[in-house]
C-alpha cells in the first residue's frame, strides 16, 4: 500500500514548485486583524476633517486612529511569510506570476472599474464625457477614487521581485551555516535587529529630509521623492521580517510568546511619542498625516504591535471559542473586504455627510466602521460564491481541492497500478 501510494505522489503533475507544508492558521487571524484596523482608520479619516468636529472628538479620534498603523505593515509581513515558507528551490517564474496576476491584479482592475463608475457616473455624472474615459488610466497607475488600492500596485512589486529576494534570503541562511536552532536564533535576531535599525534610519531620512530634498530638486526627481510611498523599498523591512519567521516558525512563535512582555512596553512607549508628535505639531485640526507610515515613530509602533498581535494570534488560536471562529470568517475574505471596504464607506458617507454630527463624532466613526467591517466582509463572502468570484475578491484562505487534471491523473495512476497488480 506504501509504495503504491508512492507511486501515485511521484507520477502526479507538478504544476508549480510549491512546498506544501501545514496551513499556519495564526496568517488567518492576523489577516483580520488587518483589515480591521485598515477600516477602522479610513473610517477615522472621514470623520476627523468634518468641519463640525469638537477638539475633544477630534484628540480622541488621533488616538484611536494609532492602533490602526499596523494594518497595511502587516499585509506586506504576511505577504513575505506566505511567499517564503510555501516556495523554495527554483521558482518557475512565469507561472509564479500567472497565479499572482489572477489572484491579486485582476481584482485590482476589477475593483479600479468599479470606483471609477461609482465617482465618475454615479456621483459625479460624467461617465460619458471623454474627460472621464481618460481618468480610468491614472487610476490604474495611482489609484485616488479607490485611494487604498495604492497598496495592490506596491505590493505587486513584491512579487515580481521575488526571485530576487528569494536568492537573497537563501545566500544568506547558507552562509550562517548553524550547529543548531539555539545557535542560528541570536545570529538571525542580529540580523533583523541590524535590518530594523537601517530601516528606522530609512524612516528618519525620509520623514526628516526627503521633504526638503523633493522641493530643492524638481522635476522628475521631485515627482519620485513625494511618491515614496508607493515604492516597496519603503515596507522592505516588514517583507523581510515575514521570511525571518517563515524560516523559524517554531522559534518565532515561541519568541513573540515570550517578548509579549517587552514589546508591550515598546509599543506604550512608541504609542505616547507619536500621539505627543501630533498634539504638539498640529494646528487648529488634528493632522493625521503627522502619523505617516514612514516616519521612525510609527515605525516602531507598527513593529511592537505586530509582533504583540502575532502573540495575541497564539493565545486565540489555543483558546478557540466565537471571537476565534468570528476572525476566521473575517480573515479568510480579508482580501475581498479590503477591496470593497472602501466602497461601502462611500455609501455609508453618503448618508452621515449632511447630518450634524457635532459632539457625537467619535460614536459615529464607531457605528460606521461596524457597518463597513460587516458590510465588506459580507459582499466579499457573497462575492465569492459567485462563478467569476475570483475575479472579484480572489481566492480566499480556505484549502482548494485537487485540480481536475490532478485529479484524473492520479485516478488514472491508481487503476493502471491496480491492473498490474
Amino acid at each position: 500500500m506504501g509504495n503504491l501510494q508512492a507511486e501515485i505522489e511521484r507520477q502526479a503533475p507538478q504544476p508549480e514548485v510549491r512546498q506544501k507544508k501545514e496551513r499556519i492558521e495564526e496568517v488567518t487571524l492576523l489577516r483580520a486583524f488587518a483589515f480591521l484596523a485598515v477600516a477602522l482608520q479610513h473610517c477615522i479619516a472621514e470623520y476627523i476633517y468634518r468641519p463640525d468636529i469638537l477638539p475633544a472628538d477630534s484628540i480622541m479620534l488621533a488616538m484611536l486612529f494609532h492602533f490602526t498603523r499596523f494594518g497595511t505593515p502587516t499585509f506586506v509581513f504576511l505577504s513575505g511569510l506566505i511567499l517564503f515558507y510555501n516556495y523554495s528551490g527554483k521558482l518557475h517564474y512565469r507561472s509564479f506570476i500567472r497565479k499572482r496576476f489572477g489572484d491579486i491584479f485582476i481584482p485590482f482592475l476589477s475593483w479600479t472599474i468599479i470606483y471609477w463608475i461609482a465617482v465618475e457616473g454615479v456621483f459625479g455624472g460624467k461617465l460619458m464625457q471623454p474627460s472621464a474615459w481618460t481618468s480610468i488610466f491614472q487610476q490604474l497607475i495611482k489609484p485616488t477614487y479607490g485611494y487604498h488600492l495604492w497598496f495592490i500596485l506596491m505590493i505587486f512589486q513584491f512579487y515580481l521581485l521575488f526571485p530576487l529576494f528569494s536568492r537573497m534570503v537563501g545566500t544568506f541562511r547558507s552562509r550562517l551555516r548553524p550547529n543548531s536552532e539555539d545557535e542560528l536564533f541570536p545570529r538571525v535576531a542580529g540580523i533583523s535587529l541590524a535590518l530594523g535599525l537601517l530601516h528606522g534610519a530609512l524612516m528618519w531620512l525620509s520623514y526628516y529630509k526627503m521633504p526638503d530634498w523633493a522641493a530643492s530638486a524638481g522635476g522628475f526627481w521631485a515627482e519620485l521623492i513625494a511618491n515614496r510611498s508607493y515604492y516597496f523599498v519603503m515596507y522592505l523591512f516588514y517583507f523581510l521580517m515575514g521570511s525571518v519567521c517563515a524560516f523559524g516558525l517554531n522559534r518565532f512563535r515561541k519568541f513573540v510568546g515570550d517578548a509579549m512582555g517587552w514589546t508591550m512596553i515598546a509599543f506604550i512607549g512608541a504609542y505616547i511619542w507619536l500621539g505627543y508628535d501630533v498634539l504638539r505639531f498640529s494646528s487648529e485640526r488634528i493632522n493625521l498625516n503627522l502619523s505617516t507610515y514612514l516616519k521612525p515613530s510609527t515605525f516602531a509602533i507598527i513593529v511592537s504591535q505586530l509582533l504583540l498581535l502575532y502573540g495575541a494570534a497564539l493565545l486565540l488560536q489555543k483558546r478557540k471559542g466565537a471571537l476565534y471562529r468570528i476572525l476566521l470568517f473575517i480573515g479568510r475574505h480579508s482580501f475581498g473586504g479590503f477591496l470593497a471596504h472602501a466602497f461601502v464607506l462611500m455609501l455609508v458617507s453618503g448618508v452621515t455627510r449632511p447630518l450634524h454630527l457635532t459632539g457625537y463624532h467619535l460614536p459615529a466613526v464607531l457605528i460606521t466602521f461596524i457597518l463597513v467591517a460587516a458590510g465588506a466582509i459580507g459582499l466579499a463572502s457573497l462575492l465569492d460564491k459567485l462563478p467569476f468570484g475570483r475575479w472579484l475578491v480572489g481566492p480566499t484562505s480556505r484549502r482548494k481541492p485537487m485540480a481536475p487534471e490532478a485529479s484524473r491523473s492520479v485516478m488514472q495512476n491508481k487503476r493502471r497500478l491496480n491492473l498490474e497488480k
